[in-house]
């Protein structure tokens, strides 16, 4: 069995306080609940610091660093892009919920493209990613299936401003009997040029 692994993007510092202290009035918010009345739902909130937005996700891969070396040489003209964080949602809907999200505001949609690279480049180094439609989210939560719809109320007004993803990080998943621990193995870094920059004014 090989390595759970996978590439995201890592908001900055700020960002990422602003989504913990938001995690943490929800955690709290959760245990107002009638204590008495076990929530049946279970809802598991992500840990201070391990917000992030996944490009792709490879149940098993023998060589991390093979894959580490593909996702380097092919993403490294890749522009940055511009993302930003803003509402909230649930798959598969909010009534029959699994995960509990932030959305993704991406004005230029570049971060589709960018998961078809990191895809394409995880199955040349022999990595298997996960396939189906890329939704660029941030998950906050997983729970056993039900209604969420008062959470997403509560996290719909959250947003952040847009910041510059100049790189992404391949992490190694790690499960165990008190969740899961993500270990950075690499930073995969976007130096495409943007050349909108260079063009003359009109």
């Amino acid at each position: 069995m090989g390595s759970r692994m996978y590439l995201a993007l890592v908001p900055p510092t700020e960002v990422l306080e602003s989504i913990d202290e938001l995690v943490e009035r929800m955690r709290e918010r959760s245990q107002l609940r009638d204590p008495r009345r076990q929530d049946p739902r279970r809802l598991r909130w992500i840990q201070p610091g391990d917000a992030h937005i996944t490009l792709a996700f490879m149940a098993s891969v023998s060589d991390p660093e093979g894959l580490a070396d593909a996702l380097t040489a092919d993403l490294d003209t890749v522009v940055p892009v511009s993302i930003g964080l803003s509402g909230a949602g649930a798959f598969p809907d909010p009534v029959t919920a699994k995960v509990l999200w932030l959305g993704v505001s991406d004005p230029a949609d570049a971060l589709p493209t960018l998961a078809r690279r990191v895809r394409s480049a995880a199955h040349g180094a022999g990595a298997q990613p996960e396939g189906g439609p890329f939704s660029p989210h941030l998950s906050v939560a997983r729970c056993r299936p039900g209604d969420v719809t008062g959470e997403i109320d509560a996290l719909s007004g959250f947003s952040a401003p847009a910041w510059r993803a100049r790189s992404a990080i391949l992490f190694e998943s790690h499960v165990g009997s008190r969740g899961a621990r993500h270990q950075p193995v690499a930073e995969i870094v976007l130096n495409g040029l943007d050349r909108s920059q260079f063009r003359s004014p009109k």
